[in-house]
Parts: structure tokens; C-alpha cells; sequence
């Protein structure tokens, strides 16, 4: 259930669920992605009208037909509250979320390929952005900016509302766009992601970097690179998140990094695993996982540095924008 698995599982964009029995693949669809459905390949499409009778009675009838028994093994990460209330009065539900979960984590070659495909879209449009800060520009302006060139390079989407931040708004870690002038004292963050062939990127940078915010930059970019130095196949993500605090922390900053080192990233921006302190996910060869370690002074400042990282023997970085300081 949900779209991210029926993106998944079938490549299918559309409402419904994906069904598997056995070596069959079902996709079931309401009536009015029909003609959608029509261009799902490898699975068998079964419609259902939700319209002419009960909201769910319909899809339930087309699954009893479909499986094999009493049993029906659900990701409770993905369905309604409503739907499952119904299958259970009908089916014994199995929940397989955390298998799921690990199955999408870990990516095959042409996965890794849409996500690089999605970064080097990010990278053109990190540039623009950095183009564009001028004095008196505002964050709306900047971020139209960017969202403007991923299109224009090919995004079919956003993998989520740009962040352009100016100044003090920079200390909110998911600030929104607003009509903020840029100002020469100002620093400015962008945390920004395209979406192509259904994958995500991310990726951050802080850019006019001088004075208190550069003592601040030199400690988060220390901090980044000696997580991702342990990124490989093998070691717990939370001794990855561990890397990046204790720079911080030895900073005398350890109170302003305020969120996880990571994430992973695939069909959404946020998946797994977790890069965290109480993570319990270990690293596999081939997924994929953000480091971005930040530091933020309400009402003053905020710094992040932020890359898109393939796990594997030497990590590979999907680096869209130099972040060495002159």
C-alpha cells in the first residue's frame, strides 16, 4: 500500500495498492486511474470503482478473489486508518513495513543511476541559486531561481519545497521562502533536491560565509567529513551520526545541533536508514544516505552542509557544489 511502493514495485504513479502472490504482481487501482494503469508493465491491473458502492467493499471483493487464503501481509507504514479497520475485520494482517522498509534501503544499479541522475539536476540548479544572491534579492526570488533551472534540467518534480534562507531565518532548519531581502552581513542556505525517474536527491550549502558564521562553517564542514570518512558497508549509522557530534560537541556547540546527521534517500527524500543517535540500522553497500551536520543560533545564524552519499568500500559523494572555504 501507498505510492511510494506502488512507485516501487510496479513504477505505477497512481492510486491503490500493489498486490504480490507469488511470482504474480497485482496493481489495483480505482476506476478513475484506469487510463493511467493502462502503462503499468509487468503486472496484471485490476480496477475497482469506489463510487457506486461502499468506499472500500469493492477493493476488498477484488482482493479475497485474488488471495490465496486468510493471511494478508500489509506495510502499516502505508495505509489508512478506514482501510485497515476494514481488512482486518476480513484478512489476518501481517505487518512487513520493516521488511519493506530494508528491501527499498538498500538500491539496485539503475536506482543508483536516477539518484545521481537527480543530483546533477540539484548541482546545476545549486548553481543558479548561488548565481543569484545579490543584494537586495529575496528568498522567493531566489528560490524561483532554482526551481525554475530543475525543471528547465529535466526534474519532473521536487523531491520537497526548496529551502532558501537568509540571515537569521538560516537558524530554522526547515525555513520556507519568504519575502526576506538578502543583506551584505547576511549568510544564505539552500537545502534543495530534484526528483528525477521517481527518485529523490538532497543536498545543502551555506554561502556567504565571513566572520562568526565562518568559525561556525569550519567546525560543521570538520564535523561532515569525519562522518563520511566511516561511511562503508558495515558500521552502525549511529556511529555516523557519533563522528559528527563529538566534533561538534568538542566545539563547545554540542547544544545547537539540533537533528540527526542523516537519512536515507530513494523514492522519498526521507527513507531508510536512519542516521541518528539511537539508530539501529547498520550500513549496507549500495544505499543511500545523507550527511548533515548543522549548527543553529536562534535569532543569529544557522550552518549546514549537506551531501548525498552511496554507501559503499570508499563512499561515494554526489557532491553538487564546492564547499571548501578560499
Amino acid at each position: 500500500m501507498g505510492s511510494p511502493n506502488l512507485y516501487y514495485f510496479a513504477e505505477y504513479e497512481g492510486a491503490g495498492a500493489v498486490l504480490r502472490c507469488g511470482e504474480n504482481t497485482y496493481v489495483i487501482t480505482p476506476l478513475l486511474d484506469a487510463y493511467r494503469a493502462q502503462n503499468v508493465k509487468g503486472a496484471e491491473v485490476v480496477i475497482y470503482d469506489p463510487y457506486n458502492s461502499g468506499r472500500f467493499s469493492t477493493m476488498i471483493s477484488a482482493l479475497e478473489k485474488l488471495v490465496n487464503g486468510k493471511r494478508l501481509a500489509v506495510d502499516l507504514a502505508w495505509i489508512q486508518v478506514p482501510l485497515y479497520n476494514v481488512l482486518q475485520a476480513k484478512f489476518e494482517l501481517v505487518d512487513i513495513s520493516a521488511q519493506i522498509s530494508k528491501l527499498r534501503a538498500i538500491k539496485e544499479s539503475w536506482e543508483l543511476e536516477r539518484i545521481s541522475a537527480a543530483g546533477e539536476v540539484t548541482s546545476s540548479a545549486m548553481k543558479r541559486g548561488a548565481e543569484a544572491l545579490v543584494s537586495g534579492v529575496t528568498e522567493y526570488q531566489v528560490a524561483g531561481e532554482i526551481d525554475a533551472t530543475m525543471r528547465k534540467s529535466g526534474a519532473e518534480d521536487y523531491a520537497f519545497p526548496s529551502i532558501v534562507a537568509f540571515g537569521p531565518d538560516t537558524a530554522f532548519p526547515h525555513s520556507q521562502p519568504r519575502g526576506r531581502e538578502l543583506r551584505d552581513e547576511d549568510n544564505a542556505l539552500f537545502d534543495i533536491g530534484a526528483k528525477v525517474g521517481g527518485y529523490c536527491f538532497d543536498s545543502t550549502r551555506t554561502f556567504q560565509v565571513k566572520g562568526e558564521v565562518r568559525k561556525v562553517y569550519e567546525v560543521v564542514l570538520q564535523a561532515q567529513g569525519e562522518a563520511i570518512d566511516l561511511v562503508k558497508p558495515g558500521v552502525r549509522a549511529s556511529d555516523v551520526d557519533l563522528a559528527a557530534r563529538k566534533v561538534i560537541e568538542k566545539a563547545g556547540l554540542g547544544r545547537y545541533f539540533i537533528h540527526a546527521t542523516g537519512h536515507g534517500v530513494g523514492i522519498e527524500v526521507h527513507e531508510s536508514p536512519t542516521v541518528s543517535p539511537r539508530s539501529e540500522d547498520v550500513l549496507e553497500r549500495n544505499m543511500v544516505i545523507t550527511v548533515e551536520p548543522g549548527v543553529y543560533f536562534n535569532g543569529k545564524f544557522g550552518v549546514r552542509i549537506e551531501d548525498t552519499i552511496i554507501v559503499d568500500y570508499r563512499p561515494k559523494v554526489l557532491s553538487t557544489f564546492p564547499k571548501e572555504l578560499p
